[in-house]
């Protein structure tokens, strides 16, 4: 069989292929760690246990993990237990991917491409694994991965109802865990570079209402809980969240006034240093390798997204097509915004800030692939 035929053959069962691949990984994936249900997980079950009984959440920042702990609930609700509840974000997971594919489909010039990227993720240990983590991360990343697609079907098709679904996708994003707060600005500035001059004079009060929610769910996340304050890694010089060096900096904090107004005092008072503990943050953001890693994790991590990064940076000086250019608008603004939040606060113990956004790179480093090869043939 020709090579040709081989792909046409590949491409018209990509769908079962991308349920195949997600079959074996997350079985492989459960079979190493099982259903994780403990650590920050207990948290989320402990708030479903207590909305069944009481109708509410113990804080209003909670609101802002409820698509887990909704889960939770639907599946204690129709007596399905956690198991259940594991199976319904792992569906909602494998319909992100065969969402995606269909949507990388219309910017990339081959559908193989496209599955390409889809399999690179099942397989990629550190962002697919969540998946049998009873924590935000799996249901967080799969929105996010539907808010993409529907952002790029926007692009080929613009209509009132995949509008509606893309603002669905987005409070579903920014309810499944406080990073979501951040696509709240990129979504709007997605839609606003496409829109005529009237109509962007129109919505300017659509923008500064964005702005508003963005500062009022800000200060509810990190209001009335001493394990979230916003200063509470400036004030700890934490690098990765939860590891306190012995070592401090002079530091001039404030704890009067509200949450966004601590952090203005901490940057605007401790520049320099704000500065230098902000760089060494990015480091780990981006490389994601860690000390107390083994050396072959850190040496995996380092194989898989280097060449990514590399081949990502390299997709922004190819020119390109008009429809990708809302496209780079939306997730520069967005590592931007990532990156900001980064130094004001510390990186993860496990990745999951850089991971949430990790696919970003992968799919237009393959882009960049594509235009290479296009370039050759040339």
């Amino acid at each position: 069989m020709k090579p040709q035929s081989v792909i046409a053959l590949i491409n018209k069962y990509a769908a079962y292929i991308i349920a195949f691949f997600w079959a074996i990984t997350t079985i492989m994936y459960y079979n190493h760690s099982g259903l994780f249900t403990q650590l920050e997980a207990e948290k989320y079950i402990k708030e479903a246990d207590r909305f069944i009984q009481y109708g509410n959440l113990s804080l209003n920042k909670y609101w802002f993990y409820s698509t887990t702990i909704l889960l939770i609930i639907l599946s204690i609700k129709l007596q399905l237990g956690l198991f259940g509840a594991f199976i319904i974000q792992a569906l909602i997971n494998l319909c992100a991917y065969l969402l995606l594919y269909k949507a990388l489909k219309k910017i990339h010039t081959y559908s193989f491409t496209a599955l390409l990227i889809i399999v690179y993720l099942l397989i990629f240990w550190p962002y697919q694994s969540w998946i049998v983590f009873l924590y935000t991360e799996s249901i967080f990343f799969s929105f996010i991965l539907i808010l993409l697609s529907l952002l790029i079907m926007y692009q080929n098709n613009k209509n009132s109802e995949t509008v509606l679904f893309i603002l669905l996708a987005l409070i579903l994003v920014i309810m499944s865990r406080p990073l979501g707060i951040l696509f709240i600005i990129p979504t709007c500035t997605f839609f606003f570079i496409g829109l005529k001059k009237k109509a962007k004079i129109i919505s300017l009060p659509f923008i500064i209402a964005s702005i508003c929610i963005i500062i009022y769910a800000t200060n509810i996340v990190f209001s009335r809980s001493a394990d979230a304050s916003i200063i509470l890694a400036a004030s700890q010089q934490c690098i990765i969240c939860g590891i306190i060096p012995q070592n401090h900096l002079p530091i001039i904090l404030q704890t009067g006034g509200s949450p966004l107004y601590q952090l203005y005092f901490y940057i605007t008072n401790n520049f320099s240093q704000f500065l230098y503990l902000g760089g060494i943050k990015l480091k780990y953001f981006f490389i994601m390798t860690r000390t107390y890693y083994s050396t072959f994790h850190n040496a995996f991590l380092l194989a898989f997204t280097i060449p990514v990064y590399i081949l990502f940076v390299g997709s922004l000086f190819i020119k390109k097509e008009k429809i990708y250019k809302t496209l780079y608008i939306f997730i520069i603004t967005l590592l931007l915004l990532f990156c900001i939040t980064i130094m004001t606060q510390c990186d993860d113990y496990h990745n999951r800030f850089i991971l949430s956004i990790y696919p970003f790179f992968v799919i237009f480093a393959a882009k960049t692939i594509e235009d290479l090869l296009a370039m050759t043939k040339k």
